[in-house]
């Protein structure tokens, strides 16, 4: 299960959940400073510090890697490795949303320039 093309493949989904929470938090930053509303803090320290988070991927992906390629290192290590990598990048995928969808759930309640009472 834990073969080296597998961490690839899962390295590579992590970088792009990032990818994606980036640039989601960047069109969030755009609409949200056009209608002089404040960005919430998590869609805030994405936009701004979320390329930091390609470190994640990296440092576990080499590490996976390694640990792969030793033989000294038993199958079951290597195989809990491989599933905190999946573990991994599922927190990244229900971080990026929440962080990236909630200030879209917080504009439905603006009301610009309209009547609090329509």
């Amino acid at each position: 299960m834990a073969s080296i093309r597998n961490i690839v493949m899962v390295t590579i989904m992590q970088v792009a959940v990032i990818v994606v929470g980036v640039l989601a938090a960047g069109i969030c930053h755009r609409v949200l400073t056009d209608h002089d509303v404040a960005m919430p803090l998590l869609a805030s320290m994405l936009y701004w510090h979320g390329v930091i988070g390609l470190l994640i991927p990296i440092v576990w992906g080499v590490g996976t890697v390694v640990l792969h390629l030793r033989t000294n290192v038993p199958d079951g290590v290597k195989t809990l490795a491989f599933w905190l990598g999946i573990l991994i990048l599922i927190v990244m995928i229900v971080f990026v949303l929440y962080a990236d969808v909630t200030p879209w759930f917080q504009a439905m309640q603006w009301n610009p320039g309209g009547n609090a009472d329509d």
